[in-house]
Parts: C-alpha cells; sequence; structure tokens
C-alpha cells in the first residue's frame, strides 16, 4: 500500500485520535488491555524496524546508501526518529538541509547559519540583504523552518536570531513545500 504524505497524516491523526478514545474509556480493564496492545504493537514495529537499519548498515555501501535514502525520505524520517533509529545524527541532518536550503536563500538575498543544536531545538541565525525575490525575513525563516522540519520533525521549537518578527505572511508562503512534484508536510511523526 503506497501512502502520500497527505493520507499518512490524516492515517497518524485517526491513530491519535482512536489513543485518546481508548485512554478516556471508563472500564479500566479494557482501557489497559488497548493501551498494552498498541504499547505491544509499538515495540513488535521497533523492534523490526531496528533490525532493518542493522541490516542495511552491515551490508556495505549498498546498504548504506539505501538506509540513506531511507532516512532522506519523508514519510520514513519520521519514522526512524519516533524509534530512535535514524541511520543520522540529529545535527547532521539539521546541518544536510540548511546545505540544501542555502541556494534558495541566496537567491533571495539571504543567509543562515546555524548556532546550536539541542535535543528539541534548534538555533539559526537568518540574515536578509533585502535583495532579491521573496525576500523578507518571515520568508527566509519558513524556507529555514520547512527544510529543517522535513528531516528533524523530533524538533519541537525553531529559534530564529536575526529575524523581524512575524508580522504579514504572504497566503503562498504558508503553503507546503512542493519537491520533485510531491507535496511535503510537516511530518505527521510529531504527531
Amino acid at each position: 500500500m503506497t501512502m502520500n504524505s497527505s493520507e499518512f497524516q490524516a492515517k497518524t491523526e485517526q491513530i491519535e485520535r482512536l489513543v485518546q478514545r481508548v485512554s478516556a474509556l471508563s472500564d479500566v480493564d479494557a482501557r489497559a488491555a488497548a493501551l498494552e496492545l498498541l504499547q505491544s504493537l509499538m515495540d513488535l514495529h521497533g523492534a523490526v524496524l531496528t533490525r532493518v537499519v542493522e541490516v542495511l548498515a552491515g551490508s556495505g555501501e549498498a546498504g548504506q546508501s539505501a538506509l540513506a535514502k531511507l532516512g532522506r525520505d519523508p514519510l520514513i524520517c519520521g519514522l526512524l526518529v519516533l524509534y530512535g533509529v535514524h541511520p543520522m545524527p540529529l545535527e547532521q541532518r539539521v546541518r544536510q538541509a540548511l546545505e540544501q536550503v542555502r541556494p534558495q536563500l541566496r537567491k533571495q538575498g539571504g543567509s543562515v547559519e546555524l548556532i546550536g543544536v539541542t535535543d528539541t531545538v534548534v538555533t539559526v541565525k537568518v540574515a536578509s540583504s533585502g535583495q532579491g525575490c521573496g525576500s523578507t525575513p518571515q520568508a527566509l525563516q519558513l524556507a529555514v523552518e520547512q527544510a529543517i522540519l522535513e528531516v528533524a520533525p523530533e524538533v519541537n521549537q525553531i529559534v530564529t536570531e536575526g529575524a523581524a518578527s512575524a508580522g504579514f505572511v504572504p497566503l503562498n508562503m504558508i503553503q507546503p513545500a512542493i519537491k520533485e512534484g510531491k507535496e511535503y508536510e510537516e511530518s505527521a511523526a510529531r504527531h
């Protein structure tokens, strides 16, 4: 079954609603059994996903290449993060995302510098020369945030130094990013 990011997001929202319903059950035994079932499935999936990563990591250059490709896929990335088996450390993923967005920022008269990364917070400095198409500080900040969240769904906060406070943001700037003809939304794994 192939699923696009919108369908994936819808499924994760459905799961979240069902978990909330289960958590609200008045029957303590039913609630405990349902939550134990969910945890058992999560444990099983986590063990299998961990083993897949181990097998690919130990399969030479071809396995490493496949693992890297899986780690860059927006749907798979979130699951690898959820289970704690993403093959690339958070800071490295953030650095790569910033490298990929830099050409776009330069065209818009902007730049970005990574200041720091913690478990859930990324701090960047965004600068704008005011030259270039779409070069508002908010547009630059949004481009940086989208790039980071695509590869690091576990990030809860992106602190942007040097960006003006958010004011008017054009409607086209809040649409999901389009990449190679596919829509990407914030990773569903954040939910």
